[in-house]
């Protein structure tokens, strides 16, 4: 009954409904909360995996950067262009640096960090096109060449290790899965029943689970490159 009506005390001071069903949750089975919690690191770390910038967006850019060149733009202008086209890629710190009249080493250093395939090569365009004054529109071709090329092999090493990370991810998940089972149905109270030491091996359990996924991910990680 207390539960109840802090609940509706919550509802009532217009607190976000996700914050009201975890506190109910947590106030029927503390321990589906861990779980919640685990379950939601998982999530976010894939979600953080998949936003990060990626060789056909690197191919994009540099295509983008080529065209730009070749319509009469300067290198910082065509930055800026480019930059418009593949918001995936955080290029605000080298477009303000471009923009500002900054010098073009300080712009490309910006630029070498934002792209982890051709982040090198494509800093040493600008240094080139800085020190020599030539036009580098051949040269963003190129790397846009290369880029797209990186990337048809990573698609062909994800579609090769594909039945090898699904057999991981059901390895992994099953026992995570049939945990959860056993609390929601409440057949996991003899475990808990022990106490201390029930929740040393449940903890134990789960702990080797975790180092596990972790050490196939990395496993599956290296066959992909």
């Amino acid at each position: 009954m207390l539960v109840v009506v802090l609940l509706a005390g919550g509802l009532a001071l217009g607190l976000s409904p996700v914050i009201i069903a975890i506190a109910a949750v947590a106030a029927i089975e503390p321990r589906l909360v861990l779980v919640g919690a685990a379950a939601w690191g998982i999530v976010t770390a894939i979600r953080r995996r998949g936003k990060r910038v990626i060789p056909d967006d690197e191919a994009t850019l540099f295509r983008a950067m080529a065209a730009e060149l070749r319509s009469g733009a300067s290198l910082r202008s065509a930055l800026a262009e480019a930059a418009h086209r593949v918001p995936q890629i955080q290029l605000d710190r080298p477009v303000r640096f471009a923009a500002a009249g900054m010098q073009m080493t300080e712009i490309a250093e910006a630029i070498e960090v934002q792209l982890p395939e051709n982040g090198r090569l494509a800093a040493a365009a600008f240094r080139l096109s800085d020190w020599s004054g030539a036009r580098v529109a051949d040269t963003f071709d190129g790397l846009a060449e290369r880029a797209a090329a990186t990337a048809e092999l990573a698609r062909e090493r994800k579609a090769a290790t594909a039945q090898a990370r699904l057999s991981a991810l059901i390895v992994g998940v099953a026992p995570l899965a049939f945990t959860l089972l056993l609390m929601v149905t409440g057949r996991g109270a003899d475990l808990a029943a022990r106490g201390g030491l029930g929740w040393l091996v449940l903890g134990v359990g789960l702990g080797l689970e975790m180092l596990g996924l972790v050490i196939v991910a990395v496993i599956v990680r290296r066959a992909e490159r």
